[in-house]
């Protein structure tokens, strides 16, 4: 198969072709479906998928996530469903087994959203919500002008004044960090975290607790997109660079290994990411977990384009030509319908793939 031809239009697409490569498995897989509460855009059922590959009693799992971010969901999917066509899943070690968990925030998926169907950040939303959240005083400055009352071009022109001048005061990284760490004071904002534990927070709680919950070591990669050069894979990890944790991940995947409490990462370090999640559903079980993230374009588009899609939710227009407009740039944006991305993507994403199931297989 053409590594291209692994990606898929949009969410109903690709929970129909990753069901259709678990079926095609036959006996080799299982599949368990989660549905969530609400539909998709023309009505549609929508659900996170499960699938389970190999031994059910090995204590050593692979955990494949797709969608943690909404849209961004196009590029994991692609990534789970490209492995499922492969001979991988017939040759698979017997002391693994691979849990593929598909399209995890389906809502966002579906609706072209990078957040969850509560306007939810869900890589901010793994956290104690009956204690007080981090504070951002940062992105509290910056609200009004990420999401400005007009989306025209003058508006939006001195808006971006606003952001500049707190770039030129702070420095762009912590423009960045500001907008993107996560906040938890504006409901309608950019990277919300939440008040409480989203419904996509809960089900992969549950579904870890489930297929890995007496596993020894457990090896994870989150596919997202969005940050970094056009196609290349940041292998993002939260552990610092003289850590077990993070010599074992770059003993795994030699190349590309980063840390944001490193300040070696595209991204700044993070408030509730599922890693803390992943950690308490699997207390018992060394944690072996990589963030995948394919860059896409310059990380300005990437930020105009989520503030677009902000603006349109918390906003509205009656602009139909204007809508059509915000979620076309939005989808772009994470997902580059370009023949050289996919295939940039395609071939790294098995890689990623094949040298986690052979670190999980022959780590001690």
């Amino acid at each position: 198969m053409n590594p291209i031809d692994s990606f898929s239009r949009d969410y109903a697409e690709a929970r129909a072709r990753f069901l259709g490569a678990l079926h095609a498995l036959g006996d080799l897989a299982k599949h368990e479906a989660i549905a969530h509460p609400l539909k998709g855009p023309n009505g549609e059922d929508l659900a996170t998928d499960v699938g389970l590959i190999g031994n059910p009693d090995a204590e050593r799992v692979l955990v494949l996530i797709s969608s943690t971010h909404g849209t961004e969901g196009t590029c994991g999917s692609a990534c789970q469903f490209a492995w499922l066509n492969s001979d991988r899943p017939t040759s698979l070690p017997s002391n693994i087994r691979v849990v593929l968990i598909h399209a995890i925030n389906p809502h966002g998926f579906a609706h072209v959203r990078r957040v969850t169907e509560d306007n939810v950040d869900l890589n901010r939303n793994f956290l104690d919500h009956d204690a007080p959240h981090p504070e951002n005083p940062g992105y509290a400055l910056l609200h009004d002008y990420l999401i400005p009352e007009s989306w025209s071009a003058e508006a939006r022109a001195e808006a971006d004044k606003a952001l500049q001048a707190f770039a030129e005061e702070y420095g762009q990284f912590a423009l960045q960090a500001a907008i993107s760490q996560g906040q938890y004071t504006h409901p309608d904002g950019l990277f919300f975290g939440g008040h409480a534990p989203t419904w996509s927070n809960r089900t992969l709680r549950a579904i870890l607790e489930k297929h890995a919950g007496t596993a020894r070591s457990v090896g994870l990669i989150d596919f997202h997109t969005g940050l970094g050069p056009h196609g290349t894979a940041d292998l993002i990890c939260n552990a610092a660079a003289d850590s077990e944790d993070y010599q074992r991940l770059d003993r795994w995947y030699e190349n590309g290994l980063s840390s944001p409490t490193a300040g070696t990462s595209t991204s700044a370090p993070l408030a509730g990411t599922m890693e803390h999640g992943v950690r308490q559903a699997l207390p018992n079980a060394r944690l072996s977990m990589i963030t995948a993230e394919f860059g896409t374009y310059p990380i300005q588009r990437v930020f105009n384009a989520l503030r677009g899609d902000h603006w349109l939710h918390a906003r509205g227009t009656n602009d139909a030509a204007l809508r059509k407009a915000i979620k076309d740039e939005v989808s772009k944006a994470l997902y580059p319908d370009e023949n050289d991305w996919k295939e940039l993507v395609a071939l790294r994403g098995r890689q990623l793939i094949d040298r986690a199931t052979a670190g999980l297989a022959n780590d001690p």
